[in-house]
């Protein structure tokens, strides 16, 4: 297309901005082959992208038509109009990139989180455990480490089955009591 003076481009602007689909159709024949191949070299050559952000230009163009001032040729305006959108799409890339890799971290986090949770809880235990009195802490340790049953335990110890019963309740009373003092 010929280099048309900025009078006339300024008019072709403001008739494709009033809906003329006279001047839709000459702004994008005029400008639109060499704004495509300014955003496809730019874009990778993806082609899909390239054309959504070719729209998306002229789109801008339309709606801001009226801040065409003509101090500079109508494709440099385009031009700067697609830049900006190059870097709207690159900044929204980036954005949804860092998104992704945050949610990639998700799982992995929680799972830490959980281990970490584990081991303080088994240290919170270990600590209540060591706050027995022996006879509570090896019942306890015998029955749920062990996985003794309470007539194992009573044979080892030489109780009867009701005085490990007993002890097993007490030591259970006193492991929530040093565990709630410590949590």
């Amino acid at each position: 297309m010929q280099v048309q003076p900025a009078a006339t481009e300024a008019d072709l602007l403001t008739r494709a901005a009033a809906g003329n689909p006279v001047a839709v159709r000459a702004l994008l024949d005029g400008y639109g082959d060499a704004l495509y191949g300014f955003l496809y070299a730019r874009v990778g050559g993806h082609a899909a992208v390239a054309e959504d952000l070719l729209q998306e230009t002229f789109l801008e163009a339309v709606r801001s038509a009226s801040t065409f001032r003509g101090e500079s040729s109508l494709k440099t305006w385009l031009c700067a109009i697609a830049r900006r959108r190059l870097s709207r799409h690159y900044e929204a890339e980036r954005k949804a990139a860092v998104a992704r890799a945050g949610l990639a971290l998700v799982p992995e986090q929680a799972a830490e989180d959980r281990r970490h949770a584990d081991l303080e809880r088994r240290d919170q235990i270990t600590r209540a455990l060591g706050a027995l009195p022996p006879v509570h802490r090896q019942v306890l340790v015998m029955k749920y480490l062990d996985d003794r049953s309470v007539d194992e335990i009573a044979q080892e110890l030489g109780r009867s089955r009701v005085q490990v019963q007993s002890l097993l309740q007490r030591a259970r009373v006193g492991l929530r009591d040093e565990i709630g003092e410590s949590g």
